[in-house]
């Protein structure tokens, strides 16, 4: 419902080379992606409009020197209003040391969504292609 949204404010944001929900490998702790972690989503659906309150976390591996104390902050800050309007980030900056110079930086975050809800509304069973007055096929 919000992941695709989400996922596009925070490579707008933050300007990474890829947004994943997937879990990161343990060993190989792939640089230069943000990874979401959805620790609860309350969501709503009611006159074709769905909502949620999602909270998480999101976090990124990288070199110290690429990414360090305070790139979220920058980057929240240079970010257009129209990414930022629905967020609200907090725990910046929360840090883990990982193999030499390599680090793992996080924040928390709660994204506020709202969007359309349309689903499918069925199947089509019947096509009538009417070409000539006087020729009609069916199918």
């Amino acid at each position: 419902m919000y992941e695709n949204s989400l996922k596009t404010i925070f490579q707008k944001i933050f300007e990474v080379k890829k947004v994943s929900y997937d879990e990161p490998d343990g060993y190989a702790m792939e640089q230069d992606v943000l990874f979401i972690e959805i620790e609860s989503s309350r969501n709503r659906i009611k006159s074709g409009k769905a909502t949620a309150y999602v909270e998480g976390r999101a976090f990124i591996y990288g070199q110290n020197n690429k990414i360090p104390f305070g790139f979220f902050s920058k980057k929240l800050h240079e970010a257009e209003a129209k990414y930022t309007k629905s967020l609200f980030l907090n725990n910046f900056e929360e840090n883990k040391k990982s193999y030499q110079n390599l680090v793992e930086r996080s924040f928390s975050f709660v994204y506020f969504f709202s969007g359309q809800y349309d689903p499918d509304t069925g199947n089509i069973t019947d096509i009538v292609l009417d070409i000539n007055s006087d020729l009609e096929i069916e199918f």
